[in-house]
């Protein structure tokens, strides 16, 4: 796979963003969307072996399509700047969490956890902090797990959610809008060659969140 080409069909697309332009560039759009795709099977094959929640997902159901919402304001560009994939038990579109992939021109990006929750979502992973206290902590806490990728990347609130008091223990994760983790990468990381295969690993250590917000979400 060319994360190279990727990218640089991307830099081209954000400078040109216009229907009228991919529609002449649309062999190059195909060729960067193939490379895309089969580096998602790639990694689909290697979260299958650590996470058999996996199993029986595809290619087609983990990736985002290109083309911003129908509804976009008029004048607003048509596609977006980056290719992304969610991977996740009922795909991109799972209220469960997903393994993150974006590739952007200087914002290329893993990720891990739950960026939106709805509110019932979010009911249920404050009641799981409040009956587990300390659980969540220790599991973003972990040395190599911080290391990779540092807080929580979320909004929060300023006040106490709605039934939980300021001196619970665990207020600061109890605040948090979202439980989504990022690492990003530089453009000469992406295009070298061990760049895939430095993914796995780093996804592993999503794992053990996953694990917690799943355990929260088993009444979804």
């Amino acid at each position: 796979m060319s994360t190279r080409y990727i990218l640089n069909f991307l830099q081209q697309l954000q400078q040109h963003n216009s229907k009228a332009w991919m529609d002449a560039h649309r062999e190059e759009y195909l060729q960067a969307k193939t490379y895309f795709q089969e580096a998602v099977g790639y990694l689909i094959a290697q979260l299958q072996l650590f996470d058999p929640a996996l199993h029986g997902i595809t290619v087609q159901e983990s990736v985002f399509r290109i083309n911003k919402n129908d509804f976009s304001k008029k004048g607003e560009a048509p596609y977006k700047g980056h290719f992304g994939a969610g991977i996740s038990p009922g795909g991109r579109h799972s209220p469960y969490p997903n393994y993150v992939l974006l590739l952007e021109p200087g914002k290329s990006r893993i990720g891990g956890g739950i960026r939106k929750p709805s509110t019932k979502q979010l009911e249920l992973i404050r009641e799981e902090i409040d009956y587990s206290p300390g659980v969540l902590r220790q599991l973003l806490e972990e040395p190599t797990f911080k290391a990779t990728f540092g807080e929580l990347r979320d909004d929060m609130r300023k006040q106490p959610p709605k039934g939980f008091d300021k001196t619970h223990p665990e207020l600061e994760l109890l605040k948090h809008n979202g439980f989504q983790v990022l690492h990003y990468f530089r453009d000469e990381e992406v295009t070298a060659p061990d760049f895939l295969d430095r993914l796995p690993p780093m996804f592993r250590q999503v794992k053990p969140l996953h694990d917690f917000l799943n355990t929260s979400l088993t009444e979804l």
